[in-house]
């Protein structure tokens, strides 16, 4: 229950969703938990404070990731991070209307793939030095599929984000640091009932050859495995439902 005691473990958009379950189990198995947000301080503390009410150890930290500076002060500020959990994501929610291709193509890329990046060189910079690291990086089945239209962003920055790992995998070996990929596909999430109507909830959910979307507790077991295991590197772990498979 305690294989982590005395890591860092900084979760980037560990405010909710996803990251949110990712940070509770980094926490369950004993790592001091950085809660990462950009905008909404609120929510991040609340992470915060339920870890620590379940007895672990959190705290957190607003930086917006795809700023070169600011990445570099919060790993500055921070100290030693042992491992970084890149989850933050802009998705085509976030879209507003009077956006234009191209803007909202600079800001996916920006947050999900630049940012994925400037905490990756940040971190390994630092990693290096104490002997020890990992790196997992929170893509998606859209990295493989092609994408519908209004996730073509989207989908693109995430196929970025193997680039990183197998790179950090391949540079990082020398310095005891090991660099994976998380591919969730549909995944259920306290934002999942706003997006989708139940009739494309169950359009959705049929399309799965399971038959039903993730838990993000699934999802996080599946970065608790490759943050564990230190043989496991530069890999893509697939956890879709049958959605796709890794050739």
């Amino acid at each position: 229950m305690s294989s982590l005691k005395g890591k860092t473990a900084l979760v980037t958009g560990g405010s909710q969703g996803i990251g949110r379950i990712i940070a509770h189990a980094l926490a369950k198995e004993g790592a001091k938990v950085i809660v990462n947000c950009a905008n909404n301080i609120t929510n991040a503390q609340n992470v915060a404070n339920e870890i620590v009410a379940a007895g672990g150890d959190a705290d957190i930290y607003r930086c917006d990731v795809s700023n070169e500076q600011a990445v570099a002060k919060m790993f500055d500020d921070l100290g030693r991070v042992d491992i970084l959990v890149n989850n933050a994501r802009l998705d085509p929610w976030r879209r507003t209307g009077e956006m234009t291709e191209g803007e909202w193509w600079s800001m996916v890329m920006d947050v999900n793939l630049k940012g994925c990046f400037l905490c990756s060189m940040a971190f390994f910079e630092r990693a290096k030095e104490y002997g020890w690291g990992r790196i997992v990086n929170v893509a998606s089945v859209r990295s493989f599929r092609p994408a519908e239209m209004h996730m073509i962003a989207y989908g693109v920055s995430k196929l970025g984000m193997h680039g990183v790992t197998r790179a950090m995998a391949h540079n990082g070996a020398q310095y005891g640091i090991t660099a994976n990929t998380i591919c969730p596909g549909m995944v259920i999430t306290e934002n999942i009932n706003k997006r989708l109507t139940p009739e494309k909830y169950k359009e959705e959910s049929d399309a799965i050859p399971l038959g039903r979307p993730a838990t993000s507790e699934e999802i996080a077991d599946a970065v608790m495995f490759v943050v564990k295991n230190g043989y496991v590197t530069g890999e893509t772990v697939n956890i879709n439902g049958g959605m796709y498979y890794a050739p």
